[in-house]
């Protein structure tokens, strides 16, 4: 026990890699509820939830979860080095929530997924642009496979009859997801993890109030304990989030995204009996290898060794 404490505490590769295989674990969680929410309501003929009441909701709830960890604190533990940053991360993530939740109701979980698996590609991309991160041609030849395989899945989306504009949902999503991950990492040189998942919670609600206020129904009795585990899987998976990208590097990290597919296609098949089709599962597979290759130019663009985050000790 000792030995593994040691290990935790001296190899934040690790670290990383457990708060994001955690934190997609419970994201997961939260996209078989939406999915449970919007197919149960149309069961018993009733509208669903829009997708903004349903993140207004999660985040409302998640506070209850922080509150014990502001109260300790005090006030001035919300004190942040960045308010720009945090506003523009907040308007992101709350345009990125309400866009995936509206991609769930309608596409089935797989599809989707593989679909935000485009977002580790954007995020390189973003890198480059705004933190300067260098693309080479290994790298770049990657993201271009990955958006190939991205249009192989979207290819499917047409020929099952779903909307175009719907196939472009998550992939929006992944879009506004990638920039709040880059905002995160830049937030977390100086912010707690703790602070920056308090205001991504304080913030969001208050921003998706208006719609679910004048255009939202209130929900019924046996939605509300669906939400409030919502609220607790959402702070949860965001304050792990802000954990893993607090540990480590934004590009070592992508791979461990994988969970989210594999996790979210299990519950497909059981809760939903959403079998993926072989070309969402083509596609899916043409976007992993090509984050693999993408994590792999980059390990070996910073010069990990044999003691780096690649090798056999931290995975």
């Amino acid at each position: 026990m000792t030995a593994l404490l040691r290990y935790w505490q001296s190899s934040p590769h690790f670290r990383g890699a457990f708060w994001k295989v955690t934190s997609f674990l419970c994201f997961s969680a939260i996209n078989g509820i939406v999915r449970y929410l919007s197919q149960t309501a149309e069961s018993i003929g009733h509208i669903p939830l829009p997708a903004y009441e349903v993140a207004f909701f999660q985040n409302l709830f998640g506070l209850i979860f922080l509150i014990p960890w502001v109260v300790q604190n005090g006030p001035q533990s919300l004190r942040t080095h960045f308010p720009a940053l945090q506003i523009c991360r907040i308007a992101l993530s709350a345009i990125g929530v309400v866009l995936w939740y509206s991609a769930i109701s309608y596409m089935p979980l797989a599809q989707a997924v593989t679909l935000m698996f485009l977002g580790p590609l954007i995020t390189a991309v973003g890198a480059r642009l705004f933190l300067k991160e260098q693309i080479g041609k290994e790298r770049s030849l990657a993201i271009l496979i990955g958006f190939i395989g991205g249009a192989i899945v979207s290819h499917t989306s047409f020929a099952t009859g779903i909307l175009s504009l719907v196939s472009l949902l998550p992939i929006l999503a992944a879009t506004c997801f990638s920039g709040a991950a880059l905002m995160i990492r830049r937030l977390a040189k100086a912010d707690s993890p703790q602070l920056i998942t308090s205001y991504l919670l304080f913030f969001m609600a208050p921003a998706l109030f208006l719609p679910t206020l004048f255009y939202g129904s209130f929900p019924e009795a046996w939605q509300w304990p669906w939400l409030l585990m919502m609220g607790g899987l959402a702070a949860g998976a965001h304050l792990c989030l802000s954990k893993a990208y607090a540990s480590t590097e934004i590009s070592y990290l992508i791979p461990y995204g994988f969970t989210k597919w594999f996790a979210s296609a299990a519950i497909g098949v059981i809760a939903f009996a959403e079998i993926p089709s072989l070309w969402t599962c083509l596609g899916a597979f043409i976007i992993m290898a090509a984050i693999i290759s993408l994590s792999y130019a980059e390990a070996r663009r910073k010069g990990f060794g044999r003691e780096g985050p690649f090798s056999k000790t931290t995975l």
